[in-house]
């Protein structure tokens, strides 16, 4: 392996553990601070569902987290599978846990929930710059 390689996988590594810890410390943990340390100020999440004032930068995660936090007490978010090419992050993940609380406008259901999806992570200089998200909107078991 020569340098190039090596100095390109040790950068996915370093993305890849950026990425984990934005499900894991933000929206697992509550760490909502941690929004401001490794999201860029113009960060942004594509995803045409969420409310745009939740879409942009740390506090609109902030918002975001706290929303589901409040909603889902006992969420549980697993990564399937982790992969990091480049400057790009894909986690395949599984969300599950009771609404117990109201949810961007929707009453709470009182019912659990599984929820999978996709996060595509691009991450530049030590920051996540944006992501992509893809999920199907929950079954009941």
């Amino acid at each position: 392996m020569d340098k190039q390689q090596s100095s390109s996988g040790e950068e996915e590594k370093k993305n890849e553990a950026l990425a984990v810890r934005y499900h894991d410390d933000i929206f697992q943990k509550g760490n909502l601070e941690v929004a401001d340390e490794i999201l860029s100020p113009d960060f942004v999440i594509h995803n045409p569902v969420l409310p745009k004032e939740l879409s942009k930068g740390p506090e609109g995660t902030k918002k975001y987290a706290s929303a589901v936090i409040a909603a889902v007490p006992d969420r549980k978010i697993v990564h399937d599978d982790v992969f990091a090419k480049g400057d790009k992050v894909l986690i395949r993940w599984t969300n599950s846990g009771t609404n117990t609380g109201p949810l961007f406008g929707n009453p709470p259901t009182g019912k659990p929930y599984v929820v999978t999806g996709f996060d595509l992570f691009r991450i530049s200089n030590g920051k996540i710059m944006e992501m992509w998200q893809q999920y199907n909107f929950a079954s009941w078991p």
